[in-house]
């Protein structure tokens, strides 16, 4: 009655090499991800870009607020570029798993379903079998009420087997979907929030770039009276939101499916 090739596996075992190796990078961008410090080497570059673009009178101020020159705009570039490349890769490493998530919610529902159907006839069964427990067959008018009644009771028992077995078939088919679900989505919620975290990491970094470039160009700017003591940018992780908006309402229905699995799991447990 068992159908696993429904039950969604996510061990590594289960998946491609290239999203395993997708998912590897994805850590080590994590790990070294630069949320240190600018280094020694690093800043003598980033120094000797202010003073030469402060000589040339760069930044220039665009608007109100912003001073711009073309070494801030590329570090912001390349701030976006990395965003798209690592929201991208998790794309493609996670392209299949938000199916699968959408068909374990629809077979959760179903074998919700069949159970409940199964636990109607199991109830409806044994209120049939209950009332026949004092019932006489032919040739059983010598017996006493008490072997009738464990006569009857032995063959209720004996019908309500398939009854039960089936319910206890449903129950684990059940569990093991629902089990499956959980780690799905928890695997997807912790992607994002991985993701999410390194791209932080790299903005981080690079306003600290800017700062270090910004205090040379200040020292050689000739309208270094007029700008601002610390600069004004704004760096934009867009590719986030273009990840997640096709996935906006799958996972808002699988948060919503999750806390009730959730709730029914301690229900049982205070039961």
């Amino acid at each position: 009655m068992k159908d696993k090739s429904n039950i969604v596996s996510t061990g590594k075992e289960d998946m491609p090499t290239n999203r395993i190796k997708l998912r590897k990078q994805r850590h080590k961008k994590l790990g070294n991800g630069k949320g240190k410090k600018v280094g020694f080497i690093e800043s003598i570059g980033l120094k000797i870009a202010g003073y030469c673009d402060g000589r040339k009178g760069f930044p220039r101020q665009m608007d109100e607020k912003g001073w711009y020159s073309p070494f801030m705009n590329r570090d912001v570039n390349s701030y976006e570029e990395f965003c798209s490349h690592i929201w991208a890769s998790l794309q493609i490493e996670n392209e299949g798993v938000y199916v699968k998530l959408e068909k374990l919610m629809d077979k959760i529902q179903q074998e919700k379903k069949l159970l409940d159907t199964a636990k109607s006839e199991l109830e409806i069964a044994y209120k049939r079998e209950t009332e026949a427990e004092t019932s006489r067959m032919r040739g059983e008018d010598k017996l006493t009420d008490a072997q009738i009644y464990a006569r009857r009771k032995v063959e209720k028992d004996k019908k309500l087997v398939p009854v039960k077995k089936k319910i206890a078939e449903l129950e684990q088919e059940l569990k093991e979907a629902e089990d499956a679900f959980s780690e799905l989505h928890s695997k997807l919620i912790e992607d994002d929030n991985t993701t999410r975290l390194i791209c932080h990491r790299v903005r981080d970094h690079i306003l600290m770039r800017i700062d270090v470039y910004w205090n040379s160009v200040l020292r050689h700017h000739s309208d270094n009276a007029c700008m601002p003591v610390i600069p004004i940018l704004e760096l934009r992780d867009e590719a986030e939101e273009v990840y997640l908006r096709p996935h906006r309402e799958l996972m808002k229905r699988a948060s919503a499916f999750h806390d009730v699995i959730q709730n029914e799991a301690t229900e049982k447990e205070e039961a």
